[in-house]
């Protein structure tokens, strides 16, 4: 199993109150690391103890697997646990979502369950918290993943960098840890979760990042595809116009027109000046290319407006306390099994 030679901190602590940290984790079967996971936050929280109360927060996105057995069989062994049980598979990030809703600390630190993420490594992201920042990024600096996964994510950060603004290396990683107020700012649909860091940044979040370790999967099989990458840069299209224009969209909308109205424009003036100077009926000669031009530019207009109408609506609709992305059959807890 993974060993880290990490030294343990502790935390600077602002206030004789502690505060509660809540490490919340959606799992997809993940049976076989469970029990491993948990260990190694214990022992990290035992080190951290004089400055934090902690909880555990375990979601279930729908697994296939025994993962949800495992969960609740080691809640008697750690009272700190909660084991929240979804409905069905509604993906990463809905149940990082639900993770996020359901956590009671006043910072919150997030993780992948499969080991790739060094739990005693946490120490790190708190010294930043405590330094006054509200969002605290992992860096996967030394990724040991394939070239399928490394380069295409090295693509996206770039590009995500450009669009956003941010400075920091590694966004798409779920490793981070959050101010409890700045966070519940913000809502997660679709894939989002990997552009926490921007939305953040949007909300007025200060941002920082740390160096963690990173690994291969110790065991189980990864749920990461190639279409997920394709998925990365269809978003980054959206991502652009939340981070540039979603406060002022006519700003986009305007040059869009102005561009059409150029077009149109030009094309009449072609057809008008070859009118003048040859007699022709150009309209009519010409009307294959013309009626072609203009369904393609109506067309193409129809298809972005309705495409980013859709994402406002979607997002002033889940916005509502009555309406979220994932749906809760159940929580267990110690006392309940």
């Amino acid at each position: 199993m993974v060993s880290s030679n990490i030294a343990l901190s502790e935390p600077s602590l602002t206030s004789d109150r502690k505060q509660m940290l809540s490490i919340v984790a959606p799992v997809y079967n993940e049976e076989g690391v469970l029990g491993e996971l948990l260990r190694r936050l214990v022992d990290t929280a035992a080190c951290l103890e004089d400055g934090y109360d902690f909880e555990f927060i375990f979601v279930d996105d729908g697994s296939r697997d025994r993962t949800l057995e495992v969960a609740k069989s080691l809640l008697p062994s750690e009272p700190r646990l909660r084991v929240i049980e979804l409905r069905r598979n509604y993906g990463q990030t809905a149940a990082l979502q639900a993770a996020l809703d359901q956590a009671k600390g006043d910072i919150i630190i997030s993780m992948d369950a499969d080991l790739q993420h060094f739990p005693e490594e946490i120490p790190q992201f708190l010294e930043q918290i405590e330094a006054g920042y509200d969002v605290v990024c992992g860096w996967r600096y030394d990724r040991k993943e394939g070239i399928i996964r490394r380069w295409p994510s090295r693509v996206a950060n770039f590009l995500i960098r450009k669009v956003s603004g941010l400075t920091i290396h590694d966004i798409g990683t779920t490793y981070r840890a959050y101010r409890a107020e700045v966070i519940r700012d913000v809502c997660l649909l679709g894939e989002n979760h990997r552009f926490v860091p921007v939305l953040a940044k949007i909300a007025g979040a200060k941002i920082s990042e740390v160096k963690i370790q990173n690994i291969k999967r110790p065991m189980g099989k990864s749920n990461y595809g190639i279409s997920r990458t394709l998925n990365v840069f269809i978003d980054i299209f959206f991502l652009y116009f939340f981070t540039h224009y979603f406060d002022r969209p006519i700003r986009i909308f305007g040059k869009i027109s102005l561009f059409l109205t150029f077009c149109g424009i030009l094309i009449a003036s072609v057809l008008l000046g070859i009118s003048l100077l040859t007699g022709m009926a150009t309209v009519r000669e010409y009307s294959g290319w013309f009626f072609l031009s203009l369904f393609l530019f109506v067309t193409a207009i129809q298809m972005l407006l309705t495409g980013i109408l859709a994402e406002v609506i979607a997002r002033i609709y889940f916005s509502s306390e009555a309406h979220t992305t994932y749906k809760i059959r159940r929580e267990w807890r110690a006392k309940d099994v």
